[in-house]
Order: C-alpha cells, then structure tokens, then sequence
C-alpha cells in the first residue's frame, strides 16, 4: 500500500471510494459527502498537506482530507470525511491513513485537529470530546461528538469552533 498527498489527478478517483463507502440502500443516488468533498476541495481552507490517499497496486482504496477551520481568529484544522472503498474496509486503511494525517499535522507544529464523529470509533486515535479542552462546536447537541485529538496542549485555541465553509456551520 502506497500512501500520499492527494493530487489533482486523484480526484475522480477519490469521488468514487467516497462515493462506494457513503453508498446508501440505493447506489444511484450521490451521498452527500461526495458534494461536501467537492466543495473543500475548491475551497479557501483547503491544504494539500491534509489530503491523503491510500492506493494498492492498481487504484485509490482510501482518501482522509482535513480542512482549516477557526477557534475565534486561530486556525484549526477540521478532519473529515475519511472514506475506505468497502473491499478494502475493517483492513487497518482507516487507521493508517488517520495516522499519516496526525503525523503530517504534528510535523508542521499544530496544536490538534478536531472532528465529527463517533467517540467509540475516534477515542481509540486519541480523540477526546472538545468541550474539555475548551473548544465549542458550532451546534451545542453534538455534544461527545464534537472531538479533538490534542499535540500541545499549551497551543490550543479555546473558543468557538466553525469549520470551512463547505460545511455550512
């Protein structure tokens, strides 16, 4: 498995395994995350540093993006979506592709990434709930949801938390 930043080329590629792993009951219809990853691909907080693929042999398997969102003035980045193509799922593609993301974040100097997710799946990468380190999401009932993984805890932003624009909070 070959993993590295995502390039414009990777795109179509990239659509289509977020496409399969968000596919509803009826594949024709586009889940929103293709749309959503669109959008932060053209957006102003789109870094190339924080979109990953994961390829086999032959094709893109796996794709995390981060964008730059806000706590008040301070940039923070914001992950999401992470999609596995569904052969390729419960394989460790996910946690690797989660890890590359962590280590390209602490190898700039960040101070975290947060994300919107499930607490039982996320906890085991180190996130904890945001709300603790005095980070708010833009919605009060995401609650637990609503999470960090902290690198220094000393850079931290506490505040409000609004991602980029394409997600629209």
């Amino acid at each position: 498995m070959q993993i590295r930043p995502e390039v414009y080329d990777d795109r179509a590629a990239v659509y289509a395994v977020t496409h399969a792993a968000f596919a509803g009951l009826d594949p024709m219809v586009e889940p929103e995350e293709v749309g959503l990853l669109q959008r932060l691909f053209d957006c102003e907080g789109y870094d190339p540093r924080f979109s990953i693929i994961a390829r086999d042999d032959s094709a893109v398997i796996g794709h995390v993006i981060a964008t730059w969102g806000t706590v008040g003035e301070e940039p923070l980045l914001g992950l999401g979506p992470i999609a596995v193509a569904p052969e390729y799922q419960h394989r460790g593609v996910g946690s690797i592709l989660m890890q590359h993301i962590h280590d390209n974040a602490k190898n700039f100097g960040l101070s975290g990434i947060v994300l919107l997710g499930s607490p039982g799946y996320y906890r085991r990468f180190g996130y904890e709930t945001a709300t603790g380190h005095g980070i708010h999401p833009s919605d009060p009932s995401w609650d637990e949801h609503f999470m960090v993984r902290v690198f220094d805890k000393d850079k931290l932003p506490a505040g409000n938390y609004r991602y980029a624009a394409p997600f629209g909070c």
